[in-house]
């Protein structure tokens, strides 16, 4: 019997769990937002890490334009930001994000935000 319980318990230690998926738990700017001025940076929160070899934010103006940097992570990867060009224009802004969670579920995923 221990035989067993102990071959049990490290079958279901062995099988990844479905909560090392990540979530989108904050963004700035919002999505659909309009802001008064060009923000320095795009920043997604979430709540679990991701992996950084897979995971990137981008952000394109209205002629389809790259407008953003290099994407960096703080806080155990769990925060993906990205600068900006200084003093973008008002306009229509896309952020394009996807992000790879630990257990190699991935997600993309985009929406718009304004500056006035």
């Amino acid at each position: 019997m221990r035989i067993a319980t102990a071959i049990l318990i490290l079958f279901f230690g062995l099988i990844p769990s479905v909560s090392a998926h990540v979530y989108m738990l904050q963004c700035s700017p919002e999505p659909g937002s309009t802001v008064e001025k060009s923000p320095d940076r795009i920043s997604i929160t979430f709540v679990g890490s991701v992996e950084p070899a897979f995971s990137k934010i981008e952000v394109f103006n209205e002629k389809g334009e790259k407008v953003s940097g290099k994407t960096l992570f703080k806080e155990d990867d769990t925060i993906m930001e990205v600068e900006l060009k200084k003093n973008l224009p008002p306009g229509k802004y896309t952020v394009k994000w996807k992000c790879m969670s630990l257990d190699g579920h991935m997600q993309k995923k985009e929406f718009i935000f304004f500056i006035k």
